[in-house]
């Protein structure tokens, strides 16, 4: 074959497969892991701390039943049937501020226990007597956490807080923004909002649902509704009396005769994507400020 011919052929088959060539150039670009919910810490906060210098400790408890069998990574530990424990002390600084940790912990269908890493935190919160029945704040996370439990290692997270609360009804939202700090994706923010509604049935508990989804990289807006994380819960939350919910902020408890009452949430959740690694899971928290 003349050497022109030759050019030409080889020149025609890079043109015929140049489509796929992109193709595959582009998906070894892009992220197998879009994002990453928080499989430890599953609450909707709201803009609450502990009096200065008081001391609060609550403890997060949640269970997979049913959920992705498959690593996202070499080495990582997969959701399905995976228990986990959460232990969060605090303490208050200012009555706007409080100081906070998370220890966390896994053990998994075949009984083998982890430790899945802590996190500090601080939450800053506007007084209640400023914003009446709305409240606002900021929590503000940075952690370590193992290989098995996230591909990066070191991770950030900026939480707003905002919402609004009469004594029946509550409505609250977390539009969560966090990034690694470690690994191939670091710095690159991720959108994982959160919210609640919630009624206070005047019996001593709230019936309420919370949503948390997770939007991927905020590079990646167009990220398929399929490839997103969103979870739904039903809740159950101990909730004291209308009655104690004023526009004003309630007179200061005396820690010699009056207790601080326990905090409890209980909720089902079934994720409403096949991205969302959770298919069906449970949870409960129990805490207590001191």
């Amino acid at each position: 074959m003349p050497k022109t011919t030759q050019t030409n052929a080889i020149t025609n088959g890079y043109m015929h497969h140049a489509p796929a060539l992109l193709l595959a150039m582009a998906a070894t670009a892009i992220p197998t892991r879009v994002l990453a919910g928080d499989l430890f810490e599953i609450q909707v906060y709201e803009a609450e701390v502990n009096r200065p210098w008081q001391p609060g400790l609550e403890a997060h408890l949640n269970y997979t039943m049913s959920g992705r069998k498959t690593p996202d990574y070499a080495g990582e530990q997969v959701p399905h049937q995976v228990g986990r424990l959460t232990l969060e002390p605090a303490l208050g600084i200012t009555e706007f501020l409080e100081v906070g940790a998370y220890l966390q912990n896994t053990l998994n269908a075949d009984g083998q226990y982890r430790f899945a890493g802590w996190k500090l935190r601080t939450k800053w919160v506007l007084p209640k007597r400023y914003t009446g029945n709305f409240f606002f704040g900021l929590n503000a996370e940075i952690g370590k956490v193992p290989h098995a439990v996230e591909a990066e290692g070191w991770a950030n997270e900026f939480r707003p807080i905002a919402g609004y609360y009469d004594g029946h009804w509550l409505f609250d939202v977390n539009p969560i923004i966090g990034y690694a700090l470690s690994g191939p994706d670091k710095l690159r923010p991720e959108f994982e909002p959160a919210g609640k509604i919630g009624f206070n049935t005047q019996h001593g508990f709230m019936l309420g649902a919370e949503y948390y989804a997770g939007f991927g990289y905020l590079s990646s807006v167009s990220t398929p509704v399929s490839e997103q994380e969103h979870l739904l819960f039903v809740t159950l939350d101990l909730a004291e009396a209308a009655e104690a919910a004023t526009m004003t902020a309630p007179a200061p408890k005396d820690a010699h005769t009056e207790s601080e009452p326990w905090e409890f949430n209980l909720g089902l959740g079934r994720g409403l994507t096949d991205a969302t690694p959770q298919h069906y899971i449970v949870k409960a928290i129990f805490g207590k400020a001191f």
